[in-house]
């Protein structure tokens, strides 16, 4: 459980006894929301929950869902979020997992409702990322919203409640996972051993998870950045940089980096590259902002085709050159 997560947390397990059948747990990319979902199961299972209604962490319950075999709870992803057992010359097969709830894992679902609780308590069933599932397998899910079986608790994590159908999420009460502000992002930095927490957690746009992931492509992210501070950069190898990372990252860096163009040119304001307070300005002087728009226009609709580009190098390659090219160069 994280820091932030305390307060709200304390304030459901007040509800233990009337929990809502459904939860939305939604909030900012970053502030944690799948962690918060597991909390809050580990915490609806434990049958010896402490005097304020948190996991006792000591109890069977508590055990086994640490151990991921509580009988009573289910956790459905796409594959591709799912730990790889296999060695790594297997594990080079993750590329090819399904980023996607399937219907069939929502289907399967049924057998698991259909008995009784294992422990004559809750059943606990998360799904995430919750718009990871398409419509149909939305529709499937919705019969076990609307009919429940006693003591169940669906739990739909998300950063993204708005791709989730309106007969979803008016099925669920809406529980907002609260976001850290800067000091208790930077403890929480410095306590996993993250460098230039301060950098990143700006560079992140102050999540503290984001910031986390970053750090680990960080030299990569260094390299891409040194380049496009020069409007003569080399795009062939500016893209070999971009394809060393899942294409969703790169873009990301990308738009982060135009943005700070953008809103320096604009009203002289830099969000996340402060590393670049100098540079920024002096390369946003000679653009155009109605061009600079466009190109984060044309960012903005690469990553939503970011996960399944048809040829990555060419994806990447016809961005940077809408990039190199605000300055006139070919």
């Amino acid at each position: 459980m994280f820091s932030w997560h305390e307060t709200a947390l304390l304030e459901l397990a007040k509800q233990r006894a009337r929990i809502a059948h459904a939860l939305l747990v939604h909030g900012r990319e970053g502030a944690g929301q799948i962690e918060f979902a597991l909390a809050l199961s580990r915490q609806l299972l434990c049958e010896s929950p402490t005097e304020q209604g948190l996991a006792c962490s000591r109890c069977a319950a508590c055990n086994w869902f640490a151990l991921g075999n509580h009988p009573d709870f289910r956790l459905i992803q796409p594959e591709s979020l799912e730990p790889d057992a296999e060695n790594e010359a297997q594990s080079a097969r993750k590329e090819k997992k399904s980023t996607q709830i399937r219907i069939e894992q929502v289907r399967a679902l049924q057998d698991f409702l259909a008995v009784g609780t294992h422990r004559a308590g809750y059943r606990v069933i998360v799904l995430h990322p919750a718009e990871a599932m398409n419509a149909p397998t939305q529709n499937a899910l919705l019969k076990s919203l609307e009919e429940p079986p006693p003591a169940t608790v669906f739990l739909l994590a998300t950063s993204r409640p708005h791709r989730l159908l309106a007969t979803v999420r008016s099925r669920c009460q809406r529980i907002a996972v609260p976001f850290p502000d800067r000091s208790q992002a930077l403890r929480w930095l410095e306590g996993q051993g993250v460098p230039e927490a301060d950098a990143l957690l700006a560079l992140s746009g102050g999540a503290p998870l984001v910031a986390a992931r970053l750090a680990e492509a960080d030299p990569l992210r260094r390299r891409l950045i040194a380049q496009l501070r020069d409007p003569r950069f080399d795009v062939v190898a500016a893209t070999e940089h971009c394809l060393r990372v899942e294409p969703a990252e790169a873009v990301a860096w990308l738009q982060r980096w135009v943005y700070d163009l953008l809103s320096s040119r604009l009203c002289g304001k830099i969000r996340y590259h402060l590393e670049d307070s100098a540079t920024i300005p002096r390369l946003a002087a000679a653009l155009e902002p109605a061009a600079v728009a466009g190109v984060l226009r044309a960012l903005a609709g690469a990553r939503a085709l970011s996960q399944h580009p048809l040829n990555a190098r060419l994806f990447f390659e016809d961005l940077l050159f809408k990039y190199r090219a605000l300055w006139g160069s070919p």
